[in-house]
């Protein structure tokens, strides 16, 4: 059986409700109901798919499901996120996707920008989710490298005097610690680091990676309870040697890798990509410090 193009995996409580809420104050638009009603496939606005399925039906019914919608619909590595996550979702312009918004009755929306990375709308949606539509900013080389550069500080400040106990705080119960933010974005840092050596190295070659999944990586290297001392060294150290290669090797940051969906990558959007990753979770200690007075 041919598998389908939604990505993505959500739970509800009320699949009718859920239906009702996404077509019409979201503009999505219903493609197909499975019979029984407990499952749901959407479009959302342009191309991208998304499909509902009724909370606790994936063990219920899992096995039929599975076998006939759920895989008629979906991708083979779909995401299902839990409900309280936020459900990031690609859009061409974060300004269309507003006005698209505010059309359905969203007239006071929360938006972020982030200077030549990331422009995002959150949503608060029902059954627990908020989704973030974002737009991808673009930045020259020298901005690139600049941010990429300044992040190296501004890890070191925004855990500098913590004591091993404030590490451990979080902005929520549930969410991440400080610690664990930390010993995240150092290892997409080492996970992406690798494709950055074979694009200076051996540019145009196609890369073959496996998918980072976060929650397996956070429980199996337990990051809720590791030092980050020399972690952030690490960090330092990681960043001060691909700037260095960067310095030294023509035309550094044109230089690219193919993937396996023939999609290429340059050192240049790979750097930026680091440099915003690393700048969200800094952002997320500096709230939890604040929140906690330390």
């Amino acid at each position: 059986m041919s598998h389908g193009k939604a990505r993505l995996l959500l739970q509800v409580d009320n699949l009718q409700k859920s239906v009702s809420f996404y077509t019409r104050q979201l503009g999505w638009e219903l493609v197909e109901a499975e019979p029984a009603g407990y499952a749901a496939l959407l479009r959302i606005w342009l191309n991208d798919e998304v499909v509902l399925i009724q909370r606790g039906q994936l063990t219920k019914q899992g096995h039929e499901l599975q076998e006939t919608y759920l895989t008629r619909w979906l991708q083979p590595n779909s995401t299902n996120p839990k409900a309280g996550d936020l459900v990031y979702i690609g859009v061409s312009s974060v300004n269309e996707a507003e006005k698209s918004l505010q059309e359905n009755g969203w007239n006071e929306l929360r938006k972020e920008e982030e200077t030549g990375h990331i422009r995002k709308v959150f949503v608060p949606a029902i059954d627990g989710y908020t989704f973030v539509f974002w737009e991808e900013l673009f930045a020259s080389d020298d901005e690139i490298m600049k941010m990429y550069t300044d992040g190296i500080v501004e890890l070191e400040c925004a855990v500098d005097g913590l004591s091993d106990e404030q590490l451990n705080l979080t902005e929520a119960r549930g969410k991440w610690s400080i610690r664990e933010q930390v010993l995240h974005l150092i290892d997409l840092e080492l996970v992406t680091i690798h494709k950055v050596k074979f694009a200076l190295a051996e540019s145009g070659r196609t890369y073959q990676g496996n998918r980072f999944s976060q929650d397996d990586w956070s429980v199996s290297l337990h990051y809720a309870t590791r030092p980050i001392t020399y972690e952030v060294q690490l960090f330092r150290s990681l960043r001060q040697h691909i700037l260095g290669l960067c310095e030294h090797l023509p035309s550094a940051l044109e230089r690219t890798v193919k993937t396996t969906n023939n999609r290429e990558e340059s050192v240049a959007r790979l750097l930026k990509m680091m440099a915003g990753h690393a700048s969200h979770h800094v952002r997320a200690v500096e709230r939890i410090r604040e929140l906690h007075g330390c």
